[in-house]
């Protein structure tokens, strides 16, 4: 039986209903998290915690479960999830509360992706670094690579800068460094990415398309992928590294301390 937990209860996950009133589901306004669950183990709770918390402040949506409420509920839900699985939290003005876990594949390997030539991110917008239940325009993005038998679409800004992937972050290697789109360019500041960040593995820089056609490394990284070489940018395969950071069983991250000039590191 599939558990959630939804507006302060754990119930079956059949027993769920939506008001078709709410305005998260007639206008998109709420927020949303998605994170990975290892044998009913949430990876990095508290970091998705933070992100949603600090955005329905910002949006102006409250709560009436605190932190440790929703930090148990989180805890509840993984722990019936079998194997590895999909846990999405959605939370919106009209006060559906509502956790709910799905079985998940990761990806393997290494993956394709497209880089969408025309703006598609407005860095000035109210929504730029929310995980917002308006997310129709990350879906246009994904179909289109999809379409194009990618895995990912990364995307620009009105100024043309490079400033995410319709999923994932994106971390870019230039000369021997790694660089990751600066929140001021419109990403949303995933919790890889911060960890990444936190742990000195990349550095926050503008990236402009130039520079990513000519990087020897492009990664994907959101938290269900964990790390992700990207293999093939627009069909032009890119060299045949494995990436330089990678999460272990705690969701920690380790450097690759191979050579880069070796091509199978």
């Amino acid at each position: 039986m599939s558990l959630a937990w939804w507006n302060g209860r754990l119930v079956p996950l059949s027993e769920v209903r939506i008001d078709p009133g709410d305005p998260g589901f007639l206008m998109g306004d709420g927020l949303f998290e998605t994170l990975r669950i290892d044998a009913g183990l949430p990876r990095d709770a508290d970091a998705h915690l933070d992100r949603l918390l600090a955005g329905l402040t910002r949006i102006g949506i409250d709560l009436p479960e605190d932190r440790a409420i929703l930090s148990d509920a989180i805890a509840a839900v993984a722990q019936a999830a079998p194997g590895v699985a999909r846990m999405r939290i959605t939370i919106t003005r009209g006060q559906t509360r509502l956790i709910t876990t799905a079985p998940y594949t990761p990806p393997t390997g290494r993956v394709r992706a497209i880089l969408l030539p025309e703006p598609w991110i407005d860095s000035c917008s109210p929504l730029a670094g929310l995980k917002s239940l308006s997310y129709q325009a990350n879906r246009l993005a994904l179909a289109r690579a999809e379409a194009a038998g990618a895995f990912e679409a990364l995307l620009l800004n009105e100024r043309g800068l490079l400033v995410e992937g319709s999923r994932s972050n994106v971390v870019v290697r230039l000369h021997g460094e790694l660089f990751t789109p600066p929140a001021e360019d419109g990403c949303l500041p995933g919790t890889v990415r911060r960890r990444l960040l936190e742990q000195g593995f990349v550095t926050e820089r503008s990236l402009d398309p130039e520079e990513l056609r000519s990087a020897s490394e492009i990664l994907l990284t959101n938290s269900l992928i964990g790390v992700l070489a990207v293999g093939w940018l627009d069909g032009r395969e890119m060299p045949n590294g494995t990436p330089a950071a990678a999460p272990d069983a705690d969701g920690r991250f380790k450097k690759n301390t191979t050579d880069d000039n070796n091509p199978d590191r």
